[in-house]
């Protein structure tokens, strides 16, 4: 008879046992689905905050990037996590900072910097493009000296042009290539 006891005077058989036990779980993920249901709302709150906070950031990027900048007035609502992030991407090292005010100075020279690169890089690029009108279209090499006689079409440097047998342009017969001089 001691065999049979579970707990005081009550006895259970095997099939009342697998019973309480299935309710018991049952239970118990009830309970956990109230719980999980509560912190999916504590996850939006923290993320509508986030974006508040962060107004040059959407809430897709929760990584800061100097790219997402989009004027020096984002610098200042950006928490210091996200400002030394930033630093941490462009290598800039901000060891030393102890204020928020620090991180803010050193991001907001970054990004004067990269804007200044960008409008520079812009005008090599120019200058790169209006060099290469210059050369020949053959051998991208020489500047553009000859014209191409019957069509008059100014593609090739003058060693190009005298191996052409058709205009590269137009395919028209070249009859002669002429050496030109621009003064």
């Amino acid at each position: 008879m001691k065999g049979d006891r579970l707990g005081g005077d009550r006895t259970l058989g095997s099939g009342a046992l697998a019973q309480v036990q299935s309710e018991i779980a049952s239970a118990n993920t009830e309970e956990e689905d109230d719980e999980d249901d509560d912190d999916d709302d504590d996850d939006d709150d923290d993320e509508e905050n986030l974006e508040d906070r962060t107004p040059g950031l959407s809430k897709k990027h929760v990584r800061a990037s100097l790219s997402d900048l989009s004027s020096l007035e984002d610098v200042e609502g950006m928490s210091v996590r996200q400002l030394k992030e930033i630093l941490a991407r462009n290598f800039v090292n901000y060891s030393g900072c102890c204020e928020k005010w620090e991180l803010v100075e050193k991001v907001n020279r970054l990004y004067k910097e990269n804007e200044e690169n960008q409008k520079s890089y812009g005008e090599r690029l120019q200058l790169q493009d209006e060099e290469d009108n210059r050369l020949c279209r053959i051998c991208m090499d020489a500047v553009i000296d000859c014209v191409l006689l019957e069509c008059g079409h100014m593609v090739t440097c003058t060693k190009c042009g005298k191996r052409m047998s058709e205009c590269p342009i137009c395919r028209q017969y070249v009859v002669r290539a002429v050496h030109v001089f621009k003064s």
